[in-house]
């Protein structure tokens, strides 16, 4: 066979082959159905990637294209299909920016991984402004919280959820985009979090919630397979934040009451993707036992750590006070225990996140905060430490409710 022949053979294969192996679906900024493939076949975005001088839609309409790793060389973009290529539109996503900020040159710190930290407040962080109060928000949701409609798409072997499942977890985002520390939606307006999460050492105080998201590294869209055949784009909904609330006695050196609340700056719309989480109906407490499990869900972030692309989850077992080395003498009874067996532990949540379980109706309750825990993730014989959200009910209704001053 002549040599030219046979290269060209073996470059079309290649060619196919490259499109096999990436074909993963996804959708373009602009809605358009697409595959994930290297930016070097897609001719519309590799035309615009080289381009010299771009506009500002055009760079944003490249990243939010990205569907692999940013890493890799070359990049995979999700490419419209071929027919579309002519009349192609570079229109991203809009979402809310950011506020730009001078970062910081970091100083080199030692951190063990996976710790969850507490950061401590000044009295000059709890500034409070006599005349503002949070807009109350008293509507029941006790019909239509902690239902949990996924279509139960888990990867059996592992700890990935389906993109629809635990539609309550929330992310923030701090300064410069940094993701660390999750939350619960419990209301169209509020997130319930922990009070070390309000005010990270590192990154200051969360600027936004993430609603919705599943795949961080292709914000702001996720694309999700429907009933029936096809594919539907889901774009995550961010909004700001408004007001941060931290539970009036929340010490960071005594470890206790660790637990806040966060105002967003306008209500959320609720869909298969965003759902409320139930509050606790009752003192649970007394009941759990040796064969109680809780889940704890989100991308593992914890103010220190980078954490998982996409939302994972574990199954975490209650134990006793008695059983929990970490649980704080003074208040035992604000906090709960769990995991600390065969590294099932808060790995795979979120740093103020939900320590969810399951009522014998099948709904989801928030029973506890993720707070904090053993050094080496899911050490055997240490389990992790949660806020018991019962106890703090009062305090969750008074700050709904408009009668609580916040914190700026």
């Amino acid at each position: 066979m002549d040599f030219s022949i046979l290269l060209c053979v073996v470059l079309y294969i290649v060619h196919s082959l490259e499109f096999v192996e990436a074909d993963k679906k996804c959708k373009v900024p602009n809605g358009d159905a697409g595959n994930c493939v290297s930016i070097t076949i897609c001719l519309p975005l590799k035309n615009l990637y080289k381009k010299k001088h771009k506009t500002l839609n055009e760079n944003r309409f490249i990243r939010q294209s990205i569907c692999g790793s940013r890493d890799s060389d070359p990049i995979k973009v999700c490419c419209p299909p071929e027919s579309s290529w002519e009349h192609l539109i570079p229109r991203p996503v809009e979402v809310p920016s950011s506020p730009v900020y001078r970062r910081p040159k970091p100083e080199p710190t030692l951190i063990q991984p996976n710790t969850l930290m507490i950061p401590s407040f000044n009295s000059s962080d709890r500034l409070i402004d006599k005349s503002t109060r949070p807009e109350p928000d008293l509507e029941d949701y006790s019909s239509v919280c902690g239902i949990d409609s996924s279509s139960g798409n888990r990867i059996t072997n592992g700890n990935v959820t389906a993109v629809d499942q635990y539609p309550w977890l929330a992310l923030l985002e701090y300064s410069y985009g940094f993701l660390g520390c999750g939350g619960s939606l419990i209301s169209s307006r509020y997130v319930l979090t922990a009070a070390h999460c309000l005010k990270s050492l590192q990154n200051g105080k969360p600027l936004y919630v993430r609603l919705g998201e599943y795949d961080i590294t292709s914000y702001p869209t996720d694309t999700v397979e429907i009933d029936g055949g096809g594919y539907e784009v889901v774009t995550v909904t961010i909004i700001g934040i408004k007001a941060r609330f931290t539970h009036p006695s929340y010490s960071r050196e005594q470890k206790i009451h660790d637990i806040g609340l966060i105002e967003m700056e306008e209500a959320v719309s609720f869909s298969d993707f965003i759902k409320v989480i139930c509050l606790p109906q009752m003192d649970y407490m007394p009941s759990f036992n040796s064969s109680t499990v809780f889940y704890v869900a989100g991308w593992g972030s914890d103010n220190i750590t980078s954490g998982t692309a996409v939302k994972m989850e574990t199954i975490v077992p209650y134990k006793l006070h008695s059983q929990c080395p970490l649980v704080t003498e003074t208040y035992p009874i604000h906090q709960i225990c769990a995991g600390g067996e065969g590294g099932r532990d808060t790995c795979s949540g979120d740093s103020g996140g939900p320590l969810m379980y399951e009522t014998p109706n099948h709904t989801y309750e928030a029973v506890g905060i993720v707070s904090y825990g053993s050094r080496d993730c899911g050490k055997e014989g240490e389990p992790a430490v949660y806020t018991y959200v019962y106890k703090y009910l009062p305090w969750i209704r008074s700050v709904l409710s408009g009668n609580v001053d916040y914190m700026r």
